[in-house]
C-alpha cells in the first residue's frame, strides 16, 4: 500500500505530539509528582511510534519506543522524574525533529540513534543532593545543547491537552461534517492577497465616487466598504496563529542558558491562546529568544548575589501575550539587577556613542533605549550566551520592521521590563500620506506618534541642531526631504506641516511638504533591487493608480 499520500499529515501531527510532549517534560519539572502529565507523556510517546510505525519509519520507532518504555518505568513509580529523566526526552524530541526533517525532505536517514535507546535502558538518576531548607519549586534545568523546536510554559500540566485529547473533543463538539479541516498557507496567502487588492480598488471607487458626486455610488462604495472590513477580517482570523505554536522553544532556551550559567530560573508563559498573524509570528523568534536569553544570562543575578539583596535565589523570568483591539502586547518581565538610566548614558559618552551634552538632555526612558544602539553594552564581561545590549540594536530593528514599536522600563535592584507592541497584521495597514518635494510616500500610523503645524516662531536653535518643545521636552527636528536626499520645502506662510516619530528611543520632528491624511493600504513586498534599499519597507498602490512607497522610519534614521 502506498502511504506517500499520507505523508504530510503525519508530519503535521507527529509535530503536534513533539511539541506536547515537549510541554509535559517541563511542566512535570515544576510538578514532578503530577500523575496526569506523567501519563500524557507515556500515552504520547505511544503514539507516536504507533503513527511511525503505521508509515514504516522505522528510526522513528526506534527513539519513540525508547522514550515510551522510560516512562513506563516513571508511571509504574520505578524511576523519579527528574533532570536527568527531562534531558533524555527532550533529547529524543530532538532526534524526532531531525528525522521528520529527513522524512519532509526525503532524503535517507541522517541522524545517528543507535546508542539513544541503550542510554534511556542503562539510565539510572544520579544520588540525590541533600535539598536547601526552602519554600521555593524545583529547579529549572537544561540540557547542554542549544534548544530546538520544542517547549514553552511552566504550567500545569493538564492545561496542556495531548492531542488525543484535543481530538477526542472535537468529535464530541463538532457536527458530523463539520470540524477543523488543514489548508496550505499558500491558499491563506492567496486570500489575503485578493483581499489586499479589494482594499485598493474600494479606493480607487471612493475616487471615482468623488469626482461624479453621485450620491447612489457613494452609498454603494459605502456599503461594500463594510462588507470588505468584515471579509478582511474572517480572512485575517484563519491566518491567525496561536502564539503557542512558536513558544515551545522559549521555555527550552530559557533551561538551557539556565544550565548554562548555573542559575535557578523560574520561567512563567501567560496568553499562550493569543493569536497573531503568521508573517508576525514567524518573525518573532529570534528577537524574543534573544531578550529571554538576555534576561538569564545578564538581567538575573547568581543566586549568592540574589540572597545578599534579600531576594529568593532562583529568579524570576515571565514572557506575557495580551491583544489591545488590533495590537498585540508582549512583554518579557524579570526580578534582576536591572539597569541604572545615568550608567547608560556614562557608558554611551564613553564610547562616543553621544556627546556629554545630549546625555545631558536625556530622560531615563531614552537613557535605557540606548541600549538598542549598534555595540552598546554595559556587560562586564560579555558570554557566549548574550550580554545586555548585545544585539539589542538587531531587536529593535526587528520589531520596527513589523510595524512594531520596543519599549524598556527598569528599576535598579528590580529588574528589567521589555515590551513589545505589535500589529495584528502586515499585509493591510493604515499608513499616513505625505508630500516630499515631487513625490509622495507612505508612513504606518503605528510609527506617527502625532502630527503638528508648526510656526517658525516656536523653533529654537540648540547647538547646531533645531529644536521645539511638545509636552515640556525639546524635540529635534528633521527634514524628510533632506533624509531622501530631495530638494528642501519652501514655507512662505512660515507653517510647518511635520509628524512626530521615535528614532532610538527619542522622539524626533520629521517636517515635510504636506501632510495628505490618512490612507487604508494593501503593503506590497519590493522585488529586486528595490529591495535592499535601506528605509524602505514595502509599496502600495493608491486609489488612483499611483504608486507610493511605504518608509520604515526607524531604518530610515
Amino acid at each position: 500500500m502506498d502511504m506517500s499520500q499520507y505523508k504530510a499529515l503525519f508530519l503535521s501531527e507527529s509535530r503536534e505530539y513533539l511539541r506536547s510532549i515537549a510541554e509535559q517534560v517541563v511542566a512535570l519539572e515544576q510538578s514532578p509528582a503530577e500523575r496526569g502529565a506523567i501519563d500524557a507523556l507515556f500515552r504520547g510517546a505511544h503514539s507516536l511510534k504507533g503513527m511511525a510505525a503505521s508509515m514504516e519509519y522505522g528510526d522513528v520507532v526506534v527513539v519513540a519506543h525508547s522514550m515510551e518504555d522510560l516512562m513506563a518505568r516513571v508511571r509504574d513509580g520505578a524511576l523519579p522524574f527528574g533532570a536527568g529523566v527531562a534531558d533524555l526526552l527532550l533529547e529524543g524530541v530532538d532526534l524526532i525533529d531531525a528525522l521528520l526533517k529527513d522524512v519532509e525532505e526525503e532524503r535517507p536517514s541522517s541522524v545517528p540513534t543507535d546508542g539513544y535507546p541503550a542510554r534511556l535502558a542503562a539510565y539510572v538518576p544520579p544520588p540525590e543532593k541533600k535539598a536547601k531548607k526552602t519554600d521555593e519549586a524545583p529547579e529549572v534545568s537544561s540540557p547542554a545543547a542549544e534548544p530546538a523546536p520544542a517547549v514553552e510554559s511552566a504550567q500545569a500540566a493538564e492545561s496542556v491537552p495531548t492531542p488525543s485529547a484535543e481530538t477526542e473533543r472535537a468529535k464530541e463538539s463538532a457536527p458530523e461534517l463539520g470540524g477543523t479541516v488543514r489548508v496550505k498557507t499558500e491558499l491563506l496567502d492567496h486570500l489575503i492577497n485578493l483581499t489586499g487588492e479589494l482594499v485598493t480598488n474600494k479606493q480607487r471607487l471612493l475616487s471615482i465616487g468623488r469626482d461624479l458626486a453621485s450620491p447612489a455610488l457613494n452609498d454603494a462604495v459605502s456599503e461594500t466598504s463594510k462588507l470588505l472590513r468584515a471579509l478582511h477580517d474572517e480572512v485575517m482570523k484563519v491566518r491567525l496563529m496561536p502564539f503557542e505554536a512558536i513558544s515551545d522553544r522559549f521555555q527550552r532556551s530559557v533551561r538551557a542558558v539556565a544550565k548554562k550559567s548555573g542559575k535557578e530560573i523560574h520561567f512563567e508563559l501567560t496568553g499562550r491562546e493569543i493569536g497573531l498573524d503568521r508573517g508576525v509570528l514567524e518573525q518573532l523568534v529570534d528577537p524574543l529568544n534573544h531578550i529571554l536569553r538576555n534576561a538569564v544570562d545578564h538581567g538575573i543575578e547568581d543566586g549568592e548575589e540574589r540572597e545578599r539583596a534579600g531576594k529568593p535565589a532562583r529568579g524570576l523570568v515571565k514572557l506575557s501575550v495580551s491583544r489591545d483591539r488590533d495590537r498585540i502586547h508582549i512583554t518579557v518581565r524579570d526580578d534582576g539587577r536591572g539597569m541604572e538610566p545615568q550608567a547608560m548614558i556614562d557608558a554611551a559618552v564613553r564610547k562616543g556613542l553621544i556627546t556629554p551634552e545630549e546625555g545631558e538632555l536625556l530622560s531615563p526612558r531614552q537613557a535605557l533605549m540606548l541600549s538598542c544602539i549598534p555595540g552598546f553594552s554595559t556587560a562586564k564581561e560579555v558570554t557566549d550566551i548574550s550580554g545586555r545590549g548585545v544585539g539589542m540594536d538587531a531587536v529593535n530593528a526587528a520589531i520596527a520592521k513589523l510595524g512594531g514599536t520596543l519599549g524598556i522600563e527598569s528599576e535598579p535592584g528590580q529588574g528589567t521590563v521589555i515590551t513589545l507592541k505589535l500589529p495584528l497584521t502586515i499585509a493591510i495597514i493604515h499608513a499616513l500620506l505625505v508630500q516630499c518635494g515631487p513625490i509622495k510616500t507612505a508612513i504606518p500610523v503605528n510609527a506617527v506618534q502625532r502630527t503638528v503645524e508648526l510656526s517658525r516662531r516656536q523653533i529654537e536653535t540648540v547647538g547646531k541642531r533645531q529644536m521645539f518643545q511638545l509636552d515640556d521636552e525639546s524635540i529635534p527636528l528633521l527634514s524628510l526631504n533632506r533624509v531622501l536626499g530631495l530638494p528642501l520645502g519652501r514655507f512662505p506662510d512660515g507653517i510647518l506641516p511635520l509628524f512626530v516619530t521615535e528614532a532610538k528611543g527619542r522622539r524626533v520632528g520629521m517636517v515635510v511638504d504636506r501632510l495628505l491624511g490618512q490612507h487604508e493600504l494593501f503593503v506590497k513586498r519590493l522585488g529586486r533591487p528595490l529591495d535592499g534599499v535601506t528605509g524602505l519597507a514595502g509599496g502600495a498602490t493608491l486609489g488612483d493608480g499611483e504608486i507610493v512607497t511605504i518608509l520604515d522610519i526607524s531604518e530610515l534614521l
